[in-house]
C-alpha cells in the first residue's frame, strides 16, 4: 500500500463548483490529441448494461465537442459485439474491437477511455489509462481497494489526464444550486445527513437462472476478467452478478452509497470522513450472495472545526419511508422525490415516499433566529445537464476545473465506501489518516 503524501489543502479543497459554462465557439487544440483533425478520439473498456448507457449518453452530444468512439473492448464477446452493433447504428461507423483492456490502454490512436468494468477493475484500468497519457470517464466507485485507488489518484495527478468520476448527481443543476446556497449559509451549520434510499429488490444485481445459462465460458476471458483477485474456476453469477459477492464489490455500498456519500460531499463541502461505522446483513433474501442487502452506515465528518453526522442506509426488502436530507442549525435541504427509476438514477431526483414533494429549503422544525423560511425552492443552475458531455467539454478545453467530479471527488467517496466496508466486514469502528492515507481501526 503506498504511503506516499498528498497535499492535504488540495485534498481538502471543495471539489463541488466545477461547474463552469462550455466553450461556445471553435474547437481549441487538444494537448494530446495525435488526430489532423482535433478530433477526440475515445475507446470505452467494459461496455455491458451500464457502459453502453453511458455510450447513448456520449452519442448524444459527441458531435457538439469533434468526438467519435473509435474502439470497444470487452472480455466478454457478447458485450464486444453489442458495443460494435451500437457504434455502427448511432455513429455510423465501425469501431476498432479489443478483447483486454491492455490492447485499448496503449492504442496511440485513442485519446481518452471510458472505463464502466465491474468494481474491482475501476482503479486499476484509470492508473494505467493515465500512465498511458490518457484522459478517462470512469464509473463509480473509482475503486474499492485503497491500494488501488491511492495508485490510481497518483497516477492522475502526475499525468494531468481529464478524469470525470460517475456519480452523475453533480451534474444535476438542482444539487449544484443547492450547494451553493448551503455553502452560502441558507442552514447554517450542518448537523446531520440522513439518506435512506431504500427500494423493494428482491432480485437487484442479480441475473436470471436463463441469463446465466446462456453464458459460456468459452466465450469470456475469466482470468482478465479477475483482475488479479484470488483464482476461482468460471462461473457464470460471480460474473454476471459480481455486485454480490465481496471479491468484487460492497453491494449496497459501492452500487449506491457512492452516489449518495458523493452527493452529501458536495453538499456539505466535505472530502471525506474522520470514522465510519457500518452494520447490517442478509435479513430478507436468503440466496447464494454474500454481499448485505441490509446496510446502515454512520459517518462523522468535520468542517472548519465543526462536526457532524451523516447517516446512510438501504434495505431491498422494504422501500417505504425514503429521504435525502441536509439538517442545519437554521433549516434543512430536501431532495424532491420520484418514484421513476431512470429519474433518481440520473440524479434528477431522488426515491421518495412521496413523489410529489418538491427540492426545497425549509425552516421547518427549527426554532432559532435566523432560520430559513419555510418551503423556500431551488432552482437550477446554469450549466451543462449531461455527466458526459461535462466531460467532454474539460478534455476539449484542457480545464479540468471544469470537471463536476473531478478525480479528488471521486477518491474522496471511494475512502467513505472503503472505511464502511471494512467495518461491515470486521465489526469495527474505522478511521482515515489522509496524510498517510491509510485506513484502520479506532
Amino acid at each position: 500500500m503506498s504511503q506516499s503524501s498528498i497535499n492535504r489543502r488540495s485534498f481538502l479543497s471543495r471539489s463541488a463548483g466545477a461547474g463552469a459554462g462550455l466553450a461556445l465557439a471553435g474547437f481549441p487544440a487538444i494537448a494530446k490529441s495525435r488526430d489532423a483533425n482535433g478530433q477526440i478520439r475515445v475507446g470505452i473498456v467494459g461496455p455491458g448494461g451500464r457502459g453502453r448507457g453511458i455510450m447513448r449518453e456520449f452519442f448524444e452530444d459527441n458531435q457538439r465537442f469533434n468526438a467519435r468512439l473509435t474502439a470497444v473492448c470487452d472480455v466478454w464477446s457478447d458485450a464486444r459485439n453489442q458495443a460494435k452493433a451500437l457504434t455502427e447504428e448511432r455513429q455510423g461507423t465501425t469501431p476498432k474491437v479489443y478483447k483486454h483492456h491492455e490492447q485499448i490502454v496503449n492504442d496511440p490512436e485513442i485519446d481518452a477511455l471510458i472505463i464502466a468494468t465491474p468494481d474491482h477493475a475501476h482503479a486499476q484500468i484509470l492508473e494505467m489509462a493515465a500512465n498511458a497519457g490518457k484522459d478517462a470517464y470512469c464509473e463509480k466507485p473509482m475503486g474499492n481497494v485503497l491500494s488501488e485507488t491511492n495508485a490510481a489518484l497518483d497516477a492522475v495527478k502526475k499525468s494531468g489526464s481529464i478524469v470525470q468520476i460517475g456519480t452523475q448527481r453533480r451534474s444535476s443543476p438542482k444539487y449544484r444550486q443547492a450547494a451553493k446556497m448551503i455553502a452560502d449559509g441558507i442552514i447554517g451549520d450542518v448537523v446531520k445527513v440522513d439518506l435512506h434510499w431504500s427500494w423493494y429488490s428482491a432480485y437487484r444485481w442479480a441475473k436470471s437462472d436463463q441469463d446465466l445459462a446462456k453464458i459460456k465460458e468459452s466465450d469470456v476471458d475469466w482470468n482478465t476478467w479477475l483482475m488479479g483477485k484470488p483464482h476461482r474456476p468460471f462461473d457464470p453469477r460471480v460474473f454476471r452478478c459480481f455486485r454480490l459477492w465481496k471479491d468484487f464489490s460492497s453491494g449496497i455500498i459501492d452500487q449506491w452509497m457512492t452516489h449518495g456519500i458523493d452527493m452529501a460531499h458536495m453538499l456539505t463541502g466535505t472530502s471525506y470522513p474522520l470514522n465510519a461505522v457500518a452494520h447490517g446483513g442478509i435479513y430478507a433474501w436468503k440466496d447464494w450472495r454474500e454481499n448485505a442487502d441490509t446496510i446502515e452506515v454512520s459517518l462523522e465528518y468535520e468542517k472548519e472545526g465543526r462536526k457532524f453526522l451523516m447517516v446512510y442506509s438501504t434495505n431491498l426488502a422494504n422501500g417505504y419511508g425514503k429521504a435525502t436530507q441536509v439538517h442545519g442549525t437554521l433549516g434543512s435541504f430536501e431532495a424532491g422525490g420520484s418514484n421513476n427509476r431512470e429519474d433518481w438514477s440520473k440524479g434528477r431526483a431522488e426515491p421518495s415516499a412521496n413523489p410529489n414533494v418538491p427540492w426545497h429549503f425549509s425552516g421547518r422544525g427549527v426554532k432559532a433566529e435566523g432560520r430559513v423560511e419555510d418551503q423556500v425552492p431551488i432552482p437550477d443552475a446554469e450549466g451543462e445537464r449531461s455527466h458526459v458531455a461535462n466531460w467532454l467539454d474539460a478534455v476539449r478545453s484542457r480545464d479540468s476545473k471544469r470537471l463536476h467530479c473531478p478525480v479528488e471527488a471521486g477518491y474522496g467517496h471511494s475512502v467513505a465506501c472503503i472505511m464502511s466496508t471494512d467495518s461491515y466486514w470486521s465489526g469495527r469502528r474505522m478511521t482515515f489518516d489522509p496524510v498517510k492515507r491509510t485506513i484502520q481501526a479506532g
